[in-house]
């Protein structure tokens, strides 16, 4: 099998989107799956993708000058997938990149499918442009309809798509390396380059640094806990245009920008609660990943974390962007070290089942259905 993958932005593994199509590409690799990229911009070409990449023109998005917006019309990948003969297309981000795929795929007669990664609608907010939202839909359900199939991330994601208007919308969750991602990378040195002396409980957040991940509602949450309570300390692992507000307003925070491998591991696994009060995630690598990490999470009771947490159980749900329920959800879990190791060992029961094999076996099947369902159609036409 051969699998076309079109991303607006190839970055090292920077965002979730990222993450889980090198996830993708090396699932496949294991079973014999050939891939090759298209997209509008590599940040490093050969060190996140180890497969044939296609750049097509592009230009900075305005709103966070790290990613590109492919230029639409551009048809300059046509000759390299012809020779590659993908045997379906696979979009991880719908824009102009993606209208280009579906008019390859339709004029070789191949299926296309895409992921839908992003809450774009939800991020309009954090923009001011909340008077845009009908009209993003709309866009986002024009290119989705033409599709043979949309793969949500979480059920909360999956019916927030039907409920406007998209059709042939399956759930296909996303998994944890439990390799990377496991309580035996707990570090007490991690801890101690923390904590600088002492012992205290360890929050931690990892995220892209932007507004619309309701950084405001973790600052504010830090604060009450930092005038309430001396015995906890808060780590940071992300980086984006809101750093450097973001470090103003939470003094005394460790802020570890861009982190990834055994240090990544080791930030999950030596941390005592996850703070990530996000709630426009479509499915929440984060917070899975923690969970498998043996970490408690404390997440908006809204997006993709919402489908990841039983409340009271796993961890806890907390009205979004209030930082009031933040504060009382993680204090209670900072006062009861019994609730604390019961929602933990829970937690790492609940995410064992979450792995990438399981996940791309549900993937595969998907591309095999598709590939068999367009040839039969071929077949009847003739």
């Amino acid at each position: 099998m051969k699998v076309a993958y079109f991303i607006g932005s190839a970055k090292n593994e920077g965002d979730g989107v990222n993450r889980v199509l090198a996830r993708l590409i090396k699932e496949g690799e294991k079973r014999g799956v050939e891939s090759m990229i298209v997209t509008g911009w590599v940040e490093s070409p050969g060190t996140t993708y180890h497969v044939p990449i296609i750049t097509i023109p592009s230009l900075v998005f305005p709103l966070y000058r790290e990613y590109r917006f492919p230029l639409p019309w551009m048809k300059n990948f046509y000759p390299h997938l012809d020779a590659f003969k993908p045997d379906i297309i696979h979009v991880h981000s719908p824009d102009t990149s993606a209208w280009e795929a579906l008019g390859y795929a339709r004029k070789r007669g191949i299926p296309i499918m895409a992921t839908h990664h992003t809450d774009f609608v939800r991020y309009l907010k954090y923009y001011h442009l909340s008077a845009l939202k009908l009209f993003v839909w709309f866009l986002l359900r024009s290119l989705y309809n033409k599709l043979d199939l949309v793969t949500a991330t979480s059920s909360f994601t999956g019916d927030d798509l039907v409920r406007h208007g998209v059709r042939n919308v399956r759930v296909v969750m996303w998994g944890a390396d439990q390799a990377q991602f496991n309580p035996s990378f707990r570090s007490d040195a991690w801890r101690r380059k923390i904590l600088k002396e002492g012992e205290k409980h360890v929050l931690f957040c990892a995220s892209r640094l932007t507004w619309e991940k309701d950084l405001q509602t973790l600052a504010e949450t830090y604060k009450m806990l930092r005038e309430k309570r001396s015995d906890c300390a808060m780590a940071i692992a992300g980086d984006g245009p809101a750093r450097k507000k973001l470090e103003a307003m939470m003094p005394g925070a460790v802020f570890l920008g861009r982190i990834g491998g055994r240090e990544f591991s080791e930030a999950y696994a030596s941390s005592d609660v996850l703070l990530f009060p996000s709630s426009t995630e479509t499915f929440g690598n984060v917070t899975i990943e923690a969970m498998a990490s043996g970490l408690v999470p404390v997440v908006a009771n809204e997006g993709g974390s919402k489908s990841l947490v039983e409340d009271g159980v796993t961890g806890f749900l907390c009205a979004p962007r209030d930082p009031k329920s933040f504060f009382e959800k993680t204090t209670r879990l900072l006062d009861d070290a019994v609730l604390r190791r019961n929602m933990r060992e829970a937690a790492l029961l609940y995410a064992k089942d979450f792995t990438w094999d399981a996940v791309y076996g549900k993937m595969r099947a998907l591309y095999e259905e598709l590939i068999h369902t367009h040839k039969n159609k071929e077949g009847l036409s003739f």
